[in-house]
Formats: C-alpha cells, sequence, structure tokens
C-alpha cells in the first residue's frame, strides 16, 4: 500500500502532468536552479508528460540542457519567437541545434532578432502564447521580475490550465480569483505552490 504522502503527490501532480506541459521561468534563475529544473522536466517525462519551453537563458535553458543530456530531446518542444537559429542568444544556440540534432522539435517564429524592439517583444509575447494554446498545464520557476513569466501565467490562469509555481525569491504572485495551495509531494517538488480556482 503506499503511503499517504506518495498517493497525495500523484493526485496533485496528475493535475498538471497530462500530455504536454510547459516548464518555464525565468531568464535570471541562478545555475544553482538547474538540477531541480532538470529533477522536474525528469519527473514529469516519467509521468508521461512531453515538455515544451522557450529557448531563452535561464530556465528555459536548464530545461533543453537536461532534456538533451538524457537523451530525451524528441520528448520536447521548442517555442520559438525566432525564424532562424541566429535569434537566439549566442549561450543557448548551440544547445537549441543539438536539441534540434537529437530529435527535438523546434516551431519557428517569424522574427530574425534584428528588429525593432517593439517587434520582438511582440514576437516573444506571441510566442508565449502559441506555448500556452498547446499545453495542458504549466510549470514555472519565478525569479527577479519575471514579466514575461508572469504574463504567460496570467494567460495559463485565465485559460483555467493547471499551474504549479517555484518562488525562489519572492513572494507568491497575486492574481484574481486564485489561491495558491502548498503541494505536498516532496522530492524535487518540495517548496512548489498550485494554483487554486476560486470561480
Amino acid at each position: 500500500m503506499k503511503s499517504q504522502k506518495s498517493s497525495s503527490c500523484v493526485a496533485v501532480a496528475s493535475s498538471v502532468t497530462q500530455k504536454f506541459i510547459g516548464v518555464i521561468g525565468s531568464r535570471s534563475l541562478p545555475s544553482e536552479w538547474a538540477e531541480r529544473v532538470g529533477t522536474v522536466t525528469e519527473d514529469l517525462l516519467g509521468r508521461g508528460c512531453h515538455i515544451a519551453s522557450g529557448g531563452a537563458v535561464g530556465t528555459d535553458e536548464f530545461v533543453l540542457s537536461h532534456l538533451v543530456h538524457i537523451g530525451e530531446s524528441a520528448r520536447g518542444t521548442l517555442y520559438s519567437p525566432w525564424s532562424t537559429y541566429e535569434g537566439f542568444p549566442v549561450k543557448v544556440r548551440s544547445l537549441t541545434r543539438q536539441f534540434k540534432d537529437f530529435g527535438g522539435s523546434i516551431i519557428w517564429g517569424t522574427v530574425r532578432g534584428q528588429e525593432e524592439y517593439s517587434v520582438v517583444r511582440t514576437a516573444l509575447l506571441q510566442r508565449n502564447m502559441r506555448l500556452i494554446d498547446a499545453v495542458t498545464g504549466i510549470v514555472a520557476f519565478l525569479f527577479g521580475e519575471s514579466r514575461g513569466t508572469l504574463f504567460t501565467l496570467r494567460k495559463a490562469l485565465g485559460a483555467h490550465l493547471p499551474v504549479v509555481i517555484f518562488c525562489v525569491d519572492r513572494p507568491l504572485p497575486e492574481f484574481p480569483n486564485i489561491k495558491w495551495k502548498p503541494l505536498i509531494c516532496g522530492g524535487c517538488w518540495d517548496g512548489a505552490y498550485k494554483a487554486l480556482y476560486l470561480k
């Protein structure tokens, strides 16, 4: 017979681990969190999920790096605002090529990265929206301002998707009609919160 903690973990995680899960977060997430992002990603894979991410530095980089490292690129999809590899930050450009070469999927965007800031910003937000439209749940790592991540969370919550967050250095974000409940799974999910919809 499974322990109550284990059963509870399965019950909670099942609401966010069906099919296609976005693992997103801050570009400034410290490298000390790379291992945690990787273990969360691997846990989701173990539950039969496909992983979606965005191809930026920080959290997205840690997700892609782990998928490549464990040989599971084919179970990931990168949502890019860029139309070519040259749009990606130099730090992750080689990693995105590896990810693709090892079987990962890239959904390309429309900008090259040399356009005006307003055009690039719009492309980044559109990338986030395409990811939200594709996934069945979100896991987010918040660090610092995390404006892009908060935008994506707002859209995910507006769509009533299952959402789990890790707040690394900040208080829990406030959204209308949302209450945050601590997960009791333990392990790599220690310190995470699940969104409860009040309406």
